[in-house]
């Protein structure tokens, strides 16, 4: 005659346990997996910059935050025509230029005799994060 064993009741009830806590460690493997390879687009840098202009000459001056890549677009509407994109890096001077970063104290310079008493908007979108950092509308004024 077998004799059963009073912890045989036991055994159904760890096989349960076991399983469902590999469930459990699979489904948030998963699920993680998922939400981790998500691409997360770093955030805008925090930068001053303040644009103004004077006569022929469109001016923006990085006046503190972090620098900027010299990559950095700027839109431009002169008037009524269609936005023109410049890079940073094609109006900063040679001696700016040297660190391949637009930094404190640096100036943005164009220069277009189109934009003497015309409304000029301009944007300033840094490319690494895709996001604006600057918006203004300037009238332009009739001479220095």
């Amino acid at each position: 005659m077998k004799h059963k064993r009073a912890d045989d009741e036991a055994v159904s009830e760890i096989v349960g346990t076991i399983l469902l806590l590999g469930i459990t460690v699979s489904l948030f493997s998963v699920i993680c997996g998922i939400v981790l390879s998500y691409p997360f687009s770093p955030s805008s840098p925090s930068t001053n910059l303040v644009g103004m202009v004077e006569g022929e000459y469109l001016l923006i001056e990085h006046r503190g935050g972090k620098a900027l890549d010299l990559g950095t677009k700027v839109s431009l509407t002169i008037g009524d025509n269609m936005s023109e994109i410049k890079a940073v890096g094609d109006y900063l001077s040679n001696e700016s230029k040297e660190d391949n970063l637009w930094g404190i104290g640096e100036w943005f310079v164009y220069q277009d005799s189109n934009i003497t008493g015309k409304k000029v908007g301009i944007a300033v979108v840094d490319v690494e994060s895709d996001s604006v950092i600057l918006i203004e509308t300037f009238q332009g004024s009739e001479g220095c």
